[in-house]
């Protein structure tokens, strides 16, 4: 039996990239509020479908960028690297940070099937193509930290011209961050199709 799904149940996340949109003002920040409302809305939809597995896909892609993001935008550690004498110790706080949150998920979005189980019991948990994609992203991550961090000694260290992985590293991020944006959009549309057959929205729900 099709559902009806009520044009109100997407108000708030409409609502909430209105004003994300408002307050934009550089490529990073610009970036960062742009992933955040998009996973959010992703999140939201999934609560209104009542699915914990777009839900807990959701928080996981979104805790460790918004921690990273708190990390270098609040001044904790600066991203400034450009005093020659302080230049190792410097890059190898930023790298070493991103590879240590890079690694915090990799091990809940590998058993995100089993962790969701046993924290939801009630709850319809299942295994999702976003399940065996996005463990990997998380790992490619590490392996990019990882190597910027040893490239960093190198070149900071040792006076090798090794420059590949510092280069490539915002770059490799932001492919990471958008594919998994990419990801869970397919999820929630795959997820909407089951539950109400691509049907469009209503102005109100029906009795």
């Amino acid at each position: 039996m099709k559902k009806n799904f009520s044009l109100g149940d997407l108000l708030i996340p409409y609502a909430i990239v209105a004003v994300g949109l408002l307050v934009l003002y550089d490529i990073r920040f610009h970036f960062y509020i742009i992933y955040v409302l998009i996973v959010l809305t992703v999140f939201i939809l999934g609560a209104r479908l009542k699915d914990v597995n777009i839900c807990a896909l959701s928080l996981l892609a979104v805790v460790p960028f918004t921690l990273e993001t708190a990390v270098f935008s609040s001044g904790l550690i600066s991203l400034d690297s450009s005093d020659k004498d302080q230049r190792l110790l410097q890059n190898t706080l930023i790298f070493g940070t991103h590879f240590l949150i890079a690694l915090m998920v990799v091990f809940p979005l590998t058993y995100r099937v089993e962790i969701t189980k046993k924290l939801f019991p009630k709850l319809k948990t299942r295994y999702t193509f976003a399940d065996a994609i996005m463990p990997w992203l998380a790992i490619f991550n590490v392996f990019m930290s990882f190597a910027a961090l040893i490239e960093n000694y190198f070149r900071n260290a040792k006076g090798v011209e090794m420059t590949i992985f510092f280069y490539s590293f915002d770059v490799s991020g932001y492919l990471i961050y958008s594919a998994n944006c990419l990801i869970l959009l397919i999820l929630a549309a795959i997820t909407y199709k089951e539950e109400y057959d691509y049907a469009l929205p209503s102005l109100r729900k029906k009795r």
